[in-house]
């Protein structure tokens, strides 16, 4: 698999960015958005999937709504891109390996700021619940990454937001 599919260029030039491979796993790339020394504003490149991550796992703020989660993620403006989304719950559980906890994330990941443990809510995904007769409409997925589990929440509820870009997710707008 080469660069990520989608292009990335440098201050809205045609000069490619250079990702930096994460020397503890080399499943993940790393670029450098803000420069050396601003980790927070980089950009992680999975290429077990081929999706890019904000290194930041808080990128867009605190726990909110479903909804202010897909505005947030929407609003995102990082590494010169726009176009950022909630990821489905598929894209955001292949980050966790299940033989890990606190957090649930591969040894040597390049992640910062992934909020887990007991009173952490989970970061909320793009996948509705589709089983009306259990449970009234509006709830979505969640993915918490203390415990690698999933499972559903009110989309009135608050849980944290980790936007994605690339793959082939989106979102259904049923409230």
């Amino acid at each position: 698999m080469g660069q990520p599919d989608w292009e990335l260029f440098k201050d809205g030039t045609n000069t490619p960015v250079n990702w930096s491979s994460h020397g503890p796993n080399e499943r993940f790339a790393i670029y450098a958005a803000g420069g050396p020394g601003l980790p927070l504003l980089d950009v992680v490149w999975d290429k077990e999937t081929d999706l890019v991550w904000p290194r930041n796992a808080k990128s867009c703020g605190g726990a909110v709504s479903w909804l202010d989660a897909n505005t947030a993620a929407r609003a995102l403006v990082l590494a010169n891109r726009s176009a950022w989304r909630l990821p489905t719950v598929e894209e955001l559980a292949s980050l966790i390996d299940t033989r890990r906890s606190n957090p649930a994330l591969p040894t040597g990941h390049p992640f910062l700021d992934v909020q887990f443990g007991e009173t952490a809510p989970a970061y909320w995904t793009s996948t509705n619940y589709e089983n009306f007769s259990a449970v009234p409409p509006g709830v979505a997925w969640f993915v918490n990454m203390g415990s690698g589990g999933s499972g559903t929440l009110g989309k009135n509820q608050n849980g944290f937001v980790w936007p994605v870009r690339g793959g082939r997710g989106g979102v259904n707008w049923n409230l």
